[in-house]
């Protein structure tokens, strides 16, 4: 049995789930105050939850942005620190991917756009394609405000968007969705069934700057 841990606070969202014993308990909460005040408290709480011990963790899965670059960093940090302390492998995951897996599985919609405000006139473009709950199709990228297009970005109305960067470009996004840990546990535990797992200095942060850079996740 795999006990993981997943955290995620990249957004005004601070998100952690731990699944262990064939159950997953969860902290999901939108707030001002600062993440990095509460978020080993919540690890801790959550594991006495649990009922298992820090030392009984067999994974850490991290949401490694794009979003916040302060938030970015405190989950890649405690996710470095626990793995090495712990000797533990880690699987990153998008952020962005996150929120669209979420849609996904809620809605089936096959077809999700994250749009996530990156300040200085950019905003994050996470497009994503499904097929029976399996990512088929994943890239992101940065992108001035001015220069978002559909049809530049290969999207196009039979996508549903999501994120607070559809107010900058004035699309409605389909529902109010934050990068979530229990949806970055779950694609983990698919991740690491696969081998995808990294050592903990392998672990990056997801910085996209520039039209030429693509992420493939």
């Amino acid at each position: 049995m795999t006990n993981i841990l997943a955290i995620d606070t990249s957004s005004e969202a601070c998100s952690i789930a731990i699944y262990a014993n064939g159950k997953i308990k969860k902290f999901h909460e939108v707030s001002s105050i600062k993440h990095s005040e509460r978020t080993l408290s919540i690890v801790d709480e959550l594991l006495i939850d649990s009922k298992i011990e820090i030392g009984e963790l067999d994974l850490i899965a991290c949401g490694v942005g794009p979003g916040s670059f302060t938030g970015i960093r405190l989950s890649c940090s405690i996710a470095q620190g626990l793995g090495y302390s712990l000797e533990l492998p880690v699987v990153a995951i998008s952020s962005m991917l996150s929120m669209a897996y979420q849609l996904n599985k809620s809605e089936n919609l096959n077809k999700v756009c994250c749009l996530v405000n990156a300040h200085m006139n950019q905003i994050y473009v996470g497009r994503y394609e499904f097929s029976s709950g399996k990512i088929t199709e994943s890239s992101e990228k940065v992108v001035t405000v001015s220069d978002f297009s559909l049809k530049g970005l290969c999207l196009d109305t039979t996508f549903a968007f999501l994120g607070d960067g559809c107010k900058l470009i004035n699309i409605k996004p389909f529902s109010v969705i934050y990068p979530d840990a229990k949806s970055i546990l779950e694609l983990a535990h698919l991740e690491f069934k696969q081998g995808k797992q990294i050592k903990p200095e392998e672990l990056k942060p997801i910085y996209l700057s520039g039209e030429e850079h693509w992420s493939k996740i």
